[in-house]
This record gives C-alpha cells, structure tokens and sequence, in this order.
C-alpha cells in the first residue's frame, strides 16, 4: 500500500523509531495511523488504555513530513494544536445542531481537553526540500485511528465511531 509513497513510508519509520514501536502487539496499548493531504504527511502513535473513567490516553507522538518549513514554531503549533482536537473528536468533544448551526458557540462550549487531560506529545519534523504542504488540519486526522488502533490492542475489541466509547467498551 505504500508503492510510490516515500514521504509516508519515512513518516512511518520515524514515528516507529521515536516511540519505540512493538508493532501493537495483543495488550500493548499502541496504535498506529498515518494520513496524507495537501502535500504534507503524517503518521501518528498512541498509548491509550481504558479505566473507570473512560479512555486514557498517555503519549501521542508523530512525524510529520510538510516539505519546506517556513516558521518552525508555526508548524510544531499546528500539528499541536491539530493533535490536541483530534484527540477531543475521539474522546466526544462535539456539538449539536438545531436548524443546521451549531448550538456552541464559543470552543469552550464543545469539551475540549483541558491542560491535565492532554498526555504527553512529541513531533518529529523530517527535514525536505519539497515545497511547503498544508499544516493546518494534518495532525487532526491520523490522532483517533491511532487511539482507536491502541485501544484494540490493549482489549481487542474494534472500535469504529466516534467519539471511541459511543458504544462502550
């Protein structure tokens, strides 16, 4: 599946390296999902497990491939930040709707991770010379496959909505 895709194949192997990959072996916890858009790539490792209090999620980390960096702290912000609202669309952040608007209307209104609920992260950028790809959204979208992937291998059983504990588990 990765015929002529380089750039995700090196994410790969990077986020393996920097978070010590056991390839997600029955009861370890770790989950693994990349993602490419807007000639930027990313793939994500998740350490999460349940307990009492629903899912827990300990240690996000993540390569990221976005060609040419322009501003540094920019891009290590983004991915950030991207992490951060994935993991809030795993764990249930949301809103409702009436008549097609959102009724939150502030982000505080949707549940967002607070500080305390954020596990640890770690980016690794890869250095290239490929003209500059979209940082903005990259990072949200790998983060729930990952945690999902995680959870299967610490209990086995597949989760494939969001938010992850919509069914129980």
């Amino acid at each position: 599946m990765l015929i002529g895709q380089t750039r995700l194949a090196r994410c790969l192997t990077g986020v393996a390296a920097l978070a010590g990959w056991d390839g997600g072996v029955g009861g370890s916890g770790k989950g693994i999902a990349c993602h490419h858009m807007r000639g930027s790539y990313i793939a994500v490792i998740a350490s999460a497990r349940t307990d009492e209090n629903g899912v827990r999620v300990t240690r996000i980390s993540a390569t990221v491939d976005c060609g040419r960096i322009i501003n540094p702290d920019i891009a290590r912000q983004q991915i950030e930040g991207g992490i951060v609202f994935g993991l809030a669309q795993a764990l249930g952040a949301s809103t409702e709707f009436e008549a097609g608007l959102p009724t939150a209307r502030r982000l505080r209104d949707i549940d967002l991770p607070v500080l305390s609920d954020v596990p640890e992260v770690e980016i690794e950028f890869i250095r290239s010379n490929e003209e500059p790809g979209g940082i903005g959204e990259i990072g949200v979208a790998a983060v729930a496959p990952a945690i999902a992937n995680a959870l299967f291998s610490a209990s086995g059983v597949r989760l494939r909505e969001l938010p992850l504990l919509s069914r129980g588990l």
